[in-house]
């Protein structure tokens, strides 16, 4: 990959100067680059203020745009369902951080109609920061109350029970061995698998179920499991890869909800602080249930379950919105500031956030998850009509 005509062409789709055959060309990288590569390469040009934005046309901007949303959908949308309903737009296309989301990378499209906004003057102007630790954090606490703090540990054995061994490999992942053929039946002995605020784990359940953990989350599961089920529970977020076996179901409880799969790919968002447990279908079939109501979802579909009453709604998902923490992005979709801020907070254990002034706009996107929140904070400001302050761990945000 050529990363500086990639920089060229996204100077020239911020400058809104772009040519239709550059904007396959564009398209082009975006599938091609990864991640990592994509957003280093945008993080270049926002860092480099353009003198001035050429004029754009409005039915230029709608025409270039709806070739950019064709293409996506194109790449996107299986073969038999209808091509999307083209979008009008209005002048707010000319913010410099205008760029569709391809794949894995999203940037920010700003949706609620400041024409003349200039991002590029706005500074970030933070007093503070807030940093996440170095390194990814866990706890795993053993069925005799004993704790041991992953970050502190070397891969190899990290305990043993009922004939199992605990180990961590050398990526950090946690894994479970079992040494013997028997495992006495009996009452079951249970691990927790925690993360604090910061950071998130990825750990091997003893049947074979790979867990991604997000922040401020913990799971509780057998350290064998027995019976006919494989029953867990969930408190926060966690990406589920369910190793097959259709003699033993595999149940998630969250927030009173069950999801109930034989081998499958899903998300689960429960924190015991929202009013809403979340259960998105990446691959197979899952029932999620609560209070006698039921639904089944298919593959790219969601369930979100009502915490008071019990009501489930089930829709279609944006899973890579849904999923995008386990590789380490910020995804938002038509979401108020207020709800973006509350997400980033929770990641860097922010104490407090004031809001000085009226916020009404929605916003879609996505950004890479910084070590610092002033950087994430810098990236924002350039994209949105905003204006942030960290003293300490408490937030203002200003229009």
């Amino acid at each position: 990959m050529d990363n500086t005509r990639l920089q060229q062409l996204l100077t020239h789709y911020f400058e809104n100067t772009i040519t239709r055959a550059d904007c396959e060309e564009l398209l082009a990288y975006l599938d091609e680059g990864g991640p990592s590569v994509i957003s280093g390469a945008i993080d270049q040009v926002l860092q480099v203020s353009p003198s001035k934005a050429s004029p754009f046309d409005l039915g230029r901007k709608t025409d270039v745009y709806n070739q950019l949303i064709a293409e996506i959908h194109q790449r996107q949308t299986p073969a038999n369902q209808p091509p999307p309903r083209k979008l009008s737009i209005a002048p707010w296309l000319r913010v410099a951080a205008l760029l569709v989301a391809v794949t894995s990378i999203g940037i920010w499209l700003y949706t609620t109609g400041v024409a003349d906004f200039d991002a590029s003057a706005i500074v970030s102007e933070t007093e503070n920061d807030i940093t996440l630790p170095e390194y990814n954090e866990a706890t795993l606490t053993l069925a005799d109350g004993r704790t041991i703090v992953l970050n502190d540990s070397s891969a190899g054995i990290l305990a043993q029970e009922l004939g199992v061994e605990i180990r961590k490999a050398d990526d950090g992942s946690i894994f479970y061995e079992a040494k013997q053929a028997d495992v006495a039946e009996g009452q079951p002995s249970y691990n927790t698998f925690s993360t604090p605020k910061g950071s998130s784990y990825r750990i091997l359940l003893p049947d074979g179920t790979k867990v991604w953990l997000n922040t401020a989350s913990s799971i509780r599961y057998p350290v064998v499991f027995t019976g006919n089920e494989r029953n867990v529970s969930l408190s926060g977020e966690a990406y589920f890869e369910v190793a097959p076996d259709v003699s033993r179901p595999f149940k998630v409880e969250a927030n009173g909800s069950v999801i109930q799969v034989l081998g499958t790919h899903f998300n689960v968002s429960a924190y015991a602080d929202e009013p809403r447990t979340t259960t998105t279908l990446v691959e197979g079939a899952v029932n999620v249930s609560k209070n006698g109501n039921t639904v089944t979802l298919k593959p790219n579909q969601q369930a979100v379950v009502d915490g008071v009453t019990g009501a489930i709604r089930q829709s279609t998902a944006d899973v890579w919105a849904a999923v995008a923490w386990k590789d380490g992005y910020f995804r938002f979709d038509e979401d108020p500031i207020e709800e973006i801020i509350y997400k980033i907070s929770r990641w860097y254990d922010i104490e407090a956030v004031e809001y000085q002034g009226a916020f009404n706009e929605r916003f879609s996107g996505t950004f890479q998850r910084s070590k610092n929140v002033a950087q994430l904070f810098n990236h924002l400001e350039k994209l949105a009509p905003i204006h942030v302050e960290i003293k300490e761990r408490r937030v203002v945000i200003m229009k």
